[in-house]
């Protein structure tokens, strides 16, 4: 009986953790800041704040603010025609981006 109150006491513990708390932002501009949709939103799990930098070749265009899945974490993609890249920078502190 004892083992069973250890083991609850133990799960409730990992499981009242607080969950991730991100900034949002679609468009941010080195010289601007945000210009659109700025906010604030919660992490599911597994995920992580993300700074997403958006370049045309090496010039930075702008940055996205969000969540992420660990799975992106530290990748470039290239998701489009439009040459541009997306290179995923994240971190797990709350509104660390």
């Amino acid at each position: 009986m004892k083992v069973f109150f250890v083991g609850l006491a133990t799960l409730l513990c990992f499981a009242g953790g607080e969950a991730l708390r991100c900034n949002v932002c679609k468009r941010k501009f080195l010289l601007f800041g945000c210009v659109q949709g700025s906010g604030e939103t919660t992490c599911g799990w597994r995920e992580r704040c993300v700074n997403i930098k958006a370049s045309l070749g090496k010039l930075p265009l702008y940055y996205r603010l969000n969540c992420t899945s660990v799975l992106n974490c530290g990748k470039v993609r290239a998701p489009d025609e439009s040459h541009l890249t997306y290179d995923y920078t994240c971190c797990n502190t709350d509104f660390c981006n």
